[in-house]
Protein backbone atom coordinates (compact mmCIF):
# COMPACT_ATOMS: atom_id res chain seq x y z
CA UNK A 1 0.00 0.00 0.00
CA UNK A 2 2.48 2.39 0.68
CA UNK A 3 4.24 1.96 -2.98
CA UNK A 4 0.47 2.71 -4.47
CA UNK A 5 0.19 6.07 -2.13
CA UNK A 6 3.71 7.16 -3.14
CA UNK A 7 3.49 6.20 -7.07
CA UNK A 8 0.02 8.06 -6.61
CA UNK A 9 1.61 11.13 -4.65
CA UNK A 10 3.91 11.43 -7.55
CA UNK A 11 1.22 11.11 -10.42
CA UNK A 12 -0.66 14.28 -8.41
CA UNK A 13 2.74 16.30 -8.22
CA UNK A 14 3.49 15.49 -11.68
CA UNK A 15 0.17 16.45 -12.55
CA UNK A 16 -0.07 20.13 -10.96
CA UNK A 17 3.53 20.52 -12.30
CA UNK A 18 2.16 20.38 -15.65
CA UNK A 19 -0.75 22.20 -15.13
CA UNK A 20 0.79 25.34 -13.39
CA UNK A 21 3.68 25.48 -16.48
CA UNK A 22 1.40 25.64 -18.69
CA UNK A 23 -0.47 28.64 -17.04
CA UNK A 24 2.68 29.99 -16.42
CA UNK A 25 4.61 29.21 -19.63
CA UNK A 26 1.26 30.65 -21.56
CA UNK A 27 1.48 34.07 -19.45
CA UNK A 28 5.37 34.37 -19.27
CA UNK A 29 4.97 37.43 -21.40
CA UNK A 30 2.80 39.29 -18.83
CA UNK A 31 5.00 40.30 -16.23
CA UNK A 32 2.16 40.68 -13.43
CA UNK A 33 3.11 40.34 -9.82
CA UNK A 34 -0.82 39.48 -9.39
CA UNK A 35 -0.37 36.71 -12.12
CA UNK A 36 2.55 34.62 -10.01
CA UNK A 37 0.20 35.22 -7.02
CA UNK A 38 -2.53 33.49 -8.76
CA UNK A 39 -0.56 30.90 -9.91
CA UNK A 40 0.94 29.88 -6.78
CA UNK A 41 -1.94 30.13 -4.96
CA UNK A 42 -3.42 27.87 -7.81
CA UNK A 43 -0.59 24.99 -7.24
CA UNK A 44 -1.06 25.45 -3.33
CA UNK A 45 -5.10 25.02 -3.66
CA UNK A 46 -4.31 22.05 -6.47
CA UNK A 47 -2.15 20.40 -3.65
CA UNK A 48 -4.37 20.87 -1.04
CA UNK A 49 -7.69 19.99 -2.43
CA UNK A 50 -6.34 16.97 -4.71
CA UNK A 51 -8.33 14.70 -2.74
CA UNK A 52 -11.66 16.57 -2.31
CA UNK A 53 -13.67 15.34 -4.85
CA UNK A 54 -14.86 11.70 -3.80
CA UNK A 55 -11.78 11.46 -1.64
CA UNK A 56 -9.91 10.47 -4.36
CA UNK A 57 -7.01 12.45 -6.79
CA UNK A 58 -6.04 11.71 -9.84
CA UNK A 59 -2.91 9.45 -8.59
CA UNK A 60 -5.51 7.64 -6.28
CA UNK A 61 -7.87 6.91 -9.17
CA UNK A 62 -5.18 5.41 -11.26
CA UNK A 63 -3.43 3.66 -8.28
CA UNK A 64 -6.45 2.42 -7.34
CA UNK A 65 -7.04 3.71 -3.70
CA UNK A 66 -9.21 6.30 -1.73
CA UNK A 67 -8.93 7.80 1.21
CA UNK A 68 -11.84 7.11 3.93
CA UNK A 69 -12.74 7.94 7.37
CA UNK A 70 -10.66 6.22 10.31
CA UNK A 71 -13.59 4.60 11.95
CA UNK A 72 -16.70 3.55 9.12
CA UNK A 73 -14.37 3.32 6.28
CA UNK A 74 -16.66 5.56 4.76
CA UNK A 75 -16.10 8.63 2.51
CA UNK A 76 -14.40 11.54 3.81
CA UNK A 77 -15.84 15.53 3.60
CA UNK A 78 -13.77 17.80 1.58
CA UNK A 79 -12.58 20.15 4.71
CA UNK A 80 -11.17 16.40 5.82
CA UNK A 81 -9.13 16.12 2.81
CA UNK A 82 -7.57 19.75 3.47
CA UNK A 83 -6.87 19.34 6.98
CA UNK A 84 -5.18 15.77 5.82
CA UNK A 85 -2.80 17.51 2.90
CA UNK A 86 -1.94 20.53 4.96
CA UNK A 87 0.64 17.99 6.10
CA UNK A 88 2.11 17.61 3.26
CA UNK A 89 4.63 20.47 3.35
CA UNK A 90 6.31 18.43 5.97
CA UNK A 91 6.77 15.90 3.12
CA UNK A 92 10.29 14.27 4.78
CA UNK A 93 8.82 13.62 8.01
CA UNK A 94 5.11 12.67 6.19
CA UNK A 95 7.15 9.84 4.71
CA UNK A 96 9.00 9.02 7.53
CA UNK A 97 6.14 8.45 9.93
CA UNK A 98 4.58 6.53 6.58
CA UNK A 99 7.35 4.03 6.54
CA UNK A 100 7.65 3.60 10.10
CA UNK A 101 3.71 3.34 10.79
CA UNK A 102 2.86 1.51 7.97
CA UNK A 103 -0.41 2.57 7.33
CA UNK A 104 -0.60 6.12 8.42
CA UNK A 105 0.88 9.45 7.96
CA UNK A 106 0.76 12.89 9.99
CA UNK A 107 -2.53 14.11 8.44
CA UNK A 108 -4.26 10.65 8.51
CA UNK A 109 -3.22 10.65 12.21
CA UNK A 110 -4.94 14.69 12.54
CA UNK A 111 -8.05 14.16 10.22
CA UNK A 112 -8.53 10.58 11.15
CA UNK A 113 -8.58 9.68 8.01
CA UNK A 114 -7.05 6.24 6.10
CA UNK A 115 -6.20 5.38 2.76
CA UNK A 116 -8.07 1.64 1.35
CA UNK A 117 -8.19 0.18 -1.95
CA UNK A 118 -10.92 0.48 -4.18
CA UNK A 119 -11.23 -1.21 -7.37
CA UNK A 120 -14.94 0.16 -8.36
CA UNK A 121 -14.13 2.43 -11.28
CA UNK A 122 -16.97 5.55 -10.18
CA UNK A 123 -18.04 8.59 -11.98
CA UNK A 124 -16.66 11.64 -10.49
CA UNK A 125 -19.38 13.56 -8.62
CA UNK A 126 -18.61 17.27 -7.86
CA UNK A 127 -20.76 17.68 -5.21
CA UNK A 128 -20.93 21.73 -3.78
CA UNK A 129 -19.34 21.15 -0.73
CA UNK A 130 -16.12 19.94 -1.88
CA UNK A 131 -16.25 22.90 -4.83
CA UNK A 132 -17.14 25.76 -2.08
CA UNK A 133 -14.27 23.98 0.62
CA UNK A 134 -11.74 23.87 -2.96
CA UNK A 135 -12.98 28.01 -3.63
CA UNK A 136 -12.63 28.68 -0.46
CA UNK A 137 -9.15 27.29 0.43
CA UNK A 138 -8.15 29.25 -2.89
CA UNK A 139 -9.32 32.60 -1.69
CA UNK A 140 -7.89 32.37 1.63
CA UNK A 141 -4.50 31.38 0.02
CA UNK A 142 -4.52 33.95 -2.88
CA UNK A 143 -5.37 36.35 0.32
CA UNK A 144 -2.82 35.28 1.97
CA UNK A 145 -0.19 35.46 -0.96
CA UNK A 146 -1.51 38.61 -1.61
CA UNK A 147 -0.67 40.20 1.67
CA UNK A 148 2.88 38.42 1.88
CA UNK A 149 3.79 39.71 -1.56
CA UNK A 150 2.64 43.33 -0.46
CA UNK A 151 4.40 43.15 2.97
CA UNK A 152 7.85 41.96 1.17
CA UNK A 153 7.62 44.56 -1.61
CA UNK A 154 7.27 47.43 0.73
CA UNK A 155 9.90 50.21 1.84
CA UNK A 156 9.13 49.25 5.46
CA UNK A 157 10.22 45.65 5.28
CA UNK A 158 13.49 46.63 3.15
CA UNK A 159 14.26 49.01 5.70
CA UNK A 160 13.92 46.33 8.54
CA UNK A 161 16.03 44.14 5.86
CA UNK A 162 19.22 46.69 6.38
CA UNK A 163 18.50 46.82 10.17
Amino acid sequence: MILKRLIAFLIDLLLIAIIVNMFFFATQTVKSQLLVQFLSAMMVTMLLCKDCINGKSAGKRIMKIEIANEKEGEKVSAVSCVVRNIFVVLWIIEILVLFISKEKRIGDYVAKTKVVSNSKVEKIKLDKNALLTILLCFCIIFLFMFFVFKIFSSSSFELLYWI
